[in-house]
């Protein structure tokens, strides 16, 4: 099982470089790797047992990516109040499932942060919040000993940093 579990964070790492690395300003692209990325993380931490708050959190960023890639796709704004819907998600399901305090608060503060990097307009701005995200999402898989994880979310600090090497030096 361990294998699978680090074969899933293999291709969450793959979809999010991906959408790191994309140029141009529409979200579309970008939006769908991180669906894939969230889903495949999340079931990598269930599978590997110790992450439980990760795997709540990469489920309900599936979620909220869904939805936001409908808005996107619309042109439409994301409204503020189904922002507040996000948070309050993520801050109730892992304060509901969580199991250690410290765990859940490092991950409802880099689920937040999620929720800042996907609701942007600009690649740019969510290299900006990604790299945010991934220091938090690195400090949790140590923490927590959800090793997995870090197959995932290393690969993503670097090829964001790259990306904003790459695209956003103005």
């Amino acid at each position: 099982m361990q294998i699978l579990a680090y074969s899933l964070s293999a291709l969450a790492a793959v979809c999010i470089i991906l959408a790191s690395m994309t140029k141009g300003e529409k979200m579309n692209k970008i939006l769908i790797l991180v669906i894939l990325s969230n889903v495949f993380a999340a079931t990598g931490y269930l599978i590997e047992g110790s992450g439980i708050n990760g795997a709540i959190s990469c489920y309900i960023g599936g979620a909220q990516t869904v939805i936001n890639y409908f808005y996107e796709s619309k042109n439409k704004p994301l409204p503020k109040w189904l922002v507040g819907i996000y948070a309050l998600a993520f801050i109730s399901f892992n304060l509901y499932f969580g199991t250690n305090p410290g765990h859940t608060a490092l991950v409802i503060i880099a689920s937040l942060t999620f929720i800042m990097s996907i609701g942007q307009k600009s690649g740019a701005k969510f290299r900006f919040w990604t790299l945010t995200n991934m220091i938090l999402w690195c400090t949790y898989d140590v923490w927590s000993g959800a090793y997995n994880g870090l197959l995932t979310h290393i690969p993503i600090l670097v090829f964001t940093v790259i990306g904003m090497i790459i695209h956003d030096r103005k």
